[in-house]
């Protein structure tokens, strides 16, 4: 098959299971709808302030397995060999196409989640070790300094900027895929940014104070 023919595929397929919001469907369990508490973000952030931890925790997993089954199969499928780490082309292409079509869904008027988890479930693949290590640094962060944008950051931009150190000038197409990634997440989280600075951000708080009786 060509590999225009491949590219044009895997970008639809991609985009159009990137438009599966995991925070949608289980704010519709709960017989709400994410988008309208808190701060009407559709991601996990939101949904650990709405819903609690455990609710929170299922939404990072589910839209990070939303990104990395396909992402892996596109992997496979343009490298021809199974988790050949030599040929990320395809894990990237539908890498960045799944984020776009979290951030920007057409079937939800193209008002969609950040993006975090699902970058988290494309760095996996490519850096397991290290995006472990930076989800649990960021989570610390979190936990620490109660600021979700932050520790957001941590968890994404060391295993990717990493993966763009390691490719160096072997793959310029894939590491353009890889900052573009990350352009693409603090695109989408430009209004936090601005919070940040203005000291309004959200406060994400995992382990509340219990009121005294």
């Amino acid at each position: 098959m060509h590999i225009a023919v491949k590219i044009i595929i895997t970008v639809i397929v991609s985009y159009f299971i990137g438009n599966i919001n995991a925070a949608i469907i289980l704010s519709r369990l709960k017989h709400g709808d994410i988008r309208k508490s808190g701060s009407g973000n559709p991601g996990t952030m939101n949904v650990v302030r709405t819903y609690g931890k455990l609710v929170g925790i299922l939404c990072l997993v589910l839209d990070a397995v939303k990104a990395a089954l396909p992402a892996f199969f596109a992997w496979w499928w343009f490298a021809g060999t199974p988790y050949d780490v030599g040929d990320k082309l395809g894990l990237y292409i539908s890498g960045l196409a799944i984020v776009i079509g979290h951030i920007w869904p057409v079937t939800m008027k193209f008002r969609g989640g950040k993006g975090i988890a699902c970058i988290i479930g494309v760095s996996l693949l490519s850096q397991p070790i290290v995006t472990l290590i930076s989800f649990v640094a960021g989570l610390l962060f979190i936990i620490v300094f109660k600021i979700g944008a932050m520790g957001s950051f941590v968890m994404i931009f060391v295993p990717n900027i990493y993966e763009a150190i390691m490719l160096g000038t072997s793959s310029p197409a894939v590491s353009a895929l890889v900052f573009a990634i990350v352009a693409i997440a603090l695109f989408a989280h430009r209004s936090n940014i601005v919070r940040l600075f203005t000291g309004k951000e959200n406060r994400t708080i995992f382990f509340p104070k219990k009121k005294k009786e």
